[in-house]
């Protein structure tokens, strides 16, 4: 068994300095510093007074002392007329055992004073940038041991100082973080208010601008029809103007999405669904325009049995996700050349499903494949040619996938085409529970006396003029007798004063009046003692609108829309469930569709 050493006990001046080491350690300030060492540095030497002196350039400031008499607190020399400045430009101490007897110690200076002897020690022998000053009211001859320990306070005090001005650079790059982070929030606050405040203001016009231009199309059609009146150059110029509308809806678009996200306003709502179904209907919706770009867009399902079956059902924001997924699709098609593949796989990972989307195009490099994700970029697109999108994209992708959780990966090689793939919690397919299910209607006494109304009748509420006046014309042409208002007030005296009674209200969402759309709506079946379906139309992306539009029932459709949604929208509703029954909620999501 081995015996430990002893602990030897420490005292006199090494004891002291050990204390002052340990003490220097937890100083943050210059302030803290200078106090403890012009304390220690007399205790330490004997000395009846101790200057800490500061390089400033050429010039010494003296800055702290502890003295038995004034000395020269807060005055400054030149480096080549004090012994402090001597200490520091030689890099080594100044022993005077009698300071009228050196020609170095400006006598004049110290005459005032009741200096007699004197040891200058630099701090930081390397590059000094301050010294210590001992001095005595006698002479003597101070000996070696007192210059050594001064010397080791010097090196103390080296250090210290030294960690000083890490302290207060850490301190002023945390300022200057922090100064950024906010001004960066400030930033991004202000982007968020100033979008949402032209959102509604920045669609109206595009929206008023779809609907005049989708009737334009449609009369030159009938017109060349009847009249051959039509010629090649309008058909170019009415081709020409949709294709600069849906680009500015798309750019729209994508910042809006943006704006929202970074916002932090979106929440999650997961839920259970088909993924098989959702990706079906994703490949389905984007086929016509894989196959005018002459790409060839498939979807390989997982398995159906064995070890490697798939989950039968995604566990997450079914909105989100198939944002995510119409992206990875729109993408893949856009940059793979005509006659080209794109491929759309699912399997099993566990408790949750992989998605790839593949293709036959360009593909990225090695050092830019973190670059696609970043807003506005497109490798393969130097002309920044807008069929191949805005590259806002993935950008979007990104951060839709953040807010779910779900990892996004992507591998490519040049020349051979890429694959992205995203892991998307599953679950297996709920049982449905035996027995019958009843379902409980209500007494004869408590059905409301309907009126009666012409569902080919539609009320169409919105407060910008122009709009207006384009929305009743394009759903006349539809087949439909529309009753037009400028806001609630003016739409509750028009259903009241109109023949037959509409069976269906299209509004915006912001109205002049009372009410906004989905109240109006609520209050117009109030009137007609039936339920009444509703076509929220609206530039406001908060989700509480689409709470609000599901509380009444009613289809929500985001401007800037195409004529052709809002017309699917009608048939839709229309042939929905009849005797009052109220319809399921649903949500168009024209902005992403289109």
């Amino acid at each position: 068994m081995t015996s430990q050493a002893p602990l030897v006990a420490v005292d006199g001046p090494a004891a002291g300095l050990i204390e002052l080491v340990q003490a220097l350690s937890f100083c943050r300030d210059m302030a803290s510093v200078m106090a403890l060492v012009r304390r220690a540095a007399r205790t330490l030497s004997g000395a009846d007074g101790v200057t800490i002196v500061l390089r400033e350039g050429d010039l010494c400031h003296y800055v702290d002392e502890d003295a038995v008499g004034p000395l020269w607190k807060g005055r400054r020399f030149l480096l080549s007329t004090c012994i402090s400045g001597w200490a520091m430009l030689n890099r080594q101490p100044a022993v005077i055992p009698d300071i009228y007897q050196d020609d170095r110690v400006p006598h004049d200076a110290y005459r005032p004073t009741f200096v007699k002897s004197l040891v200058m020690v630099p701090v930081r022998v390397d590059e000094p940038i301050a010294a210590i000053g001992a001095y005595w009211a006698a002479v003597r001859q101070p000996a070696p041991e007192e210059v050594a320990l001064l010397q080791a306070v010097a090196h103390s005090t080296a250090v210290a100082l030294t960690n000083v001005q890490l302290y207060e650079s850490l301190d002023a790059a945390l300022a200057e973080s922090q100064a950024r982070a906010e001004e960066a929030e400030k930033a991004n606050r202000a982007k968020s208010v100033f979008l949402a405040a032209i959102s509604h203001d920045l669609r109206q016009p595009l929206q008023t601008m779809r609907l005049y231009h989708t009737m334009l199309s449609e009369r030159a059609t009938l017109g060349a029809a009847i009249t051959g009146v039509a010629t090649a150059l309008d058909r170019k110029l009415i081709a020409g103007m949709g294709e600069a509308l849906s680009s500015g809806e798309e750019l729209l678009r994508a910042l809006l999405d943006i704006s929202v996200l970074d916002a932090g306003t979106v929440r999650v709502n997961p839920q259970r669904f088909s993924l098989e179904n959702t990706l079906a209907g994703l490949v389905s919706a984007i086929r016509g325009d894989a196959e005018k770009a002459g790409v060839d867009i498939r979807l390989r399902p997982s398995a159906k049995a064995g070890p490697q079956a798939a989950l039968a059902e995604a566990d997450t924001d079914p909105v989100l996700l198939k944002c995510i997924l119409r992206n990875l699709l729109t993408n893949a098609v856009r940059y793979t050349p005509r006659g080209g593949r794109v491929l759309v796989s699912t399997r099993r990972r566990g408790d949750a499903m992989l998605v790839q989307v593949w293709d036959t195009g360009a593909g990225i490099a090695p050092d830019q494949l973190g670059a696609v994700f970043e807003d506005f970029v497109q490798l393969n697109n130097p002309e920044r040619d807008r069929a191949k999108g805005l590259g806002l994209g993935l950008g979007i992708v990104r951060r839709m996938a953040r807010l779910l959780g779900i990892p996004v990966t992507v591998r490519s090689l040049p020349g051979r085409g890429s694959v992205f793939s995203l892991v998307v919690p599953a679950v297996p397919a709920a049982v449905a529970p035996g027995g019958d299910s009843l379902v409980a209607f209500p007494r004869d006494s408590q059905r409301p006396a309907q009126r009666d109304c012409d569902p080919r009748t539609i009320l169409a509420v919105e407060d910008d003029p122009l709009q207006r006046l384009a929305l009743g014309a394009i759903i006349e042409s539809w087949g439909y007798r529309v009753i037009t208002a400028a806001g609630s007030d003016e739409a509750m005296v028009a259903i009241r004063g109109a023949g037959p009674l509409p069976g269906l209200v299209i509004s915006d969402f912001r109205l002049p009046g009372q009410l906004n759309g989905v109240q109006l709506v609520a209050r117009l079946g109030n009137e007609l003692r039936r339920h009444l379906p509703g076509i929220i139309v609206t530039g406001d992306t908060d989700p509480a609108r689409i709470q609000e539009a599901s509380a009444t029932g009613c289809t929500l459709i985001h401007k800037p829309y195409l004529p052709e949604v809002l017309r699917a929208a009608i048939e839709g509703v229309l042939q929905g469930p009849e005797d009052g029954a109220r319809p399921a909620v649903r949500s168009q999501a024209a902005t992403r569709e289109g």
